[in-house]
């Protein structure tokens, strides 16, 4: 059947200002697309879109979706002030499980001013407490949780982790990047029955916000890769698109794993580094309010190696968390010395803080930029302080970087931050922090469209409105401008032809 979409704004997002009357799908693909009494004799049902604005389908190309999913049933801890508010909290809601999850804690929004430690949270001792940062590379545990992992104040740091301790040497209970698993190892595992209504859960959620589609990595976090995967297939048979990235703890082993009409595989995910909130993103300097820290590498540089190697092994490219400079130079020396296939591009996913000569060394490598618009608004004015002024010129330089020329797309990271499209096109373009740094509503709602279908290969046929192209939709109230974002709604959300989510009227 074809279905013609038109009575509103199409905006195709070919260019700044291309709009079109109509557009014509068939079997979940545009068609063509032009003046409405063209195409009206060409179709066999008329959807009518009431004067909304259609655009391509928002994807987030950055986001944990079953942990989205988690946070959906989870006390929102970055919603907190206190220590105090967390742990009222926290005690009202322990039943008599063994084991207590939750996430978002902020040490920079808290009135302690400093970070939650186990002493906070040891007045539960019937219940092994576990509330992970928001940045996801720090995570607090109380005593009850350290001894079930076998902890003591004698445990070595793991090869690119911390465990925390106070000025005495004694657990403080937090954990830092890889030696988060010490504890994480310890907690039961779900079953694929339950990942699958987590991800069903997640992805009814991310429609509703006109999200089409993901780039997510959850495929080393819940035992064997095949218990998340399993519950993917089963959740995902339509009406969504995933894109899976590839841990590399498991890239080697998914080889043979066959994508679907919705759910594909993509790069070998590596961490290089870890957060600026957490004080373990990689800097080539101090940070200016920690002097004597710098950061923390992930992996020792003979294993950052190898990955990359396995990962060309296999012709494949990498898409790598790098949010400080020095994690940025280490893994362009590595992308330099071991080019990606001819066609494909590596993922710099973040990229908070660059210098001028890895600008200009990126430049001439064939990347994709996958940048969080969404972590101005909550980094600043903070992150002024821990990075200093004289960095600040290539700290979340996004319009820099689109001058320079590079393709960048745009994610949210949720659960980290709030998985909603608006909200980011809303802070890359309403930047007070950064107002050199602002970018055009095209430039922003370009992230999240043909910049995700960049990022994996696919902006030949999706993230436009054009002939051949997937026809994925997002469908507004409004024409997005300066001024209306925040208060634009969702009207529908299409994918593959199919209306998946219509707003109540």
């Amino acid at each position: 059947m074809r279905t013609l979409w038109t009575n509103g704004k199409i905006l195709t997002m070919e260019a700044e200002g291309n709009i079109v009357e109509a557009v014509l799908v068939e079997d979940g693909v545009i068609i063509s697309t032009g003046l409405k009494n063209d195409l009206l004799p060409l179709a066999d049902h008329v959807e009518s879109l009431d004067g909304c604005a259609m655009y391509p389908g928002f994807v987030d190309s950055h986001i944990h979706l079953i942990g989205h999913g988690e946070k959906l049933s989870y006390i929102d801890l970055s919603t907190f002030t206190s220590i105090k508010q967390i742990k009222e909290t926290i005690a009202s809601h322990i039943t008599n499980e063994k084991w207590y999850v939750s996430e978002g804690w902020n040490d920079n929004k808290l009135a302690e001013g400093r970070p939650l430690t186990c002493t906070d949270i040891d007045f539960i001792t019937e219940t092994a407490i576990v509330l992970k940062r928001v940045c996801r590379h720090v995570l607090v545990a109380n005593t009850t949780a350290m001894k079930l992992a076998g902890i003591s104040k004698e445990t070595p740091d793991p090869i690119g982790g911390v465990i925390g301790k106070d000025e005495n040497g004694e657990l403080n209970g937090l954990f830092y990047d890889e030696a988060q698993q010490l504890i994480t190892e310890h907690i039961p595992l779900h079953t694929t029955e339950h990942l699958k209504k987590v991800i069903a859960s997640s992805i009814e959620d991310l429609k509703s916000k006109g999200i089409t589609g993901v780039h997510t990595e959850d495929m080393a976090y819940y035992g064997p890769y095949e218990v998340p995967l399993q519950a993917y297939r089963e959740a995902v048979q339509n009406g969504f698109r995933v894109h899976l990235l590839r841990h590399h703890e498991v890239f080697e082993q998914m080889q043979g794993e066959q994508a679907t009409s919705f759910i594909e595989f993509g790069a070998m995910k590596i961490f290089v580094d870890g957060s600026l909130g957490g004080r373990t993103a990689l800097l080539s300097e101090d940070y200016a309010d920690e002097p004597g820290n710098k950061g923390m590498q992930v992996h020792s540089p003979e294993k950052l190696e190898e990955l990359v190697k396995l990962a060309r092994k296999y012709n494949e490219n990498i898409a790598v968390h790098v949010i400080g400079d020095l994690a940025v130079e280490k893994i362009l020396n590595l992308i330099e010395k071991y080019p990606v296939a001819e066609g494909k591009k590596d993922r710099l996913i973040h990229v908070n803080v660059l210098r001028s000569d890895l600008v200009e060394r990126m430049k001439k490598l064939p990347l994709v930029l996958d940048l969080q618009p969404i972590f101005v608004a909550s980094d600043f004015p903070w992150v002024k302080e821990r990075l200093g002024a004289a960095r600040l010129q290539w700290a979340y330089a996004w319009k820099s970087l689109l001058k320079k020329g590079f393709d960048c797309s745009a994610g949210s990271d949720s659960p980290v931050e709030l998985a909603d499209p608006l909200l980011g096109i809303d802070a890359a373009i309403n930047n007070s922090y950064l107002p050199e740094q602002e970018l055009t509503v095209f430039e922003a709602v370009s992230l999240y469209t043909n910049g995700s279908a960049k990022a994996i290969g696919r902006e030949n046929n999706r993230g436009l409105i054009l002939p051949g192209y997937d026809a994925d939709f997002t469908i507004l109230d409004n024409v997005l401008d300066k001024t209306n974002i925040l208060s634009t709604s969702v009207v529908k959300t299409v994918v593959a032809g199919e209306i998946v989510y219509e707003k109540k009227k």
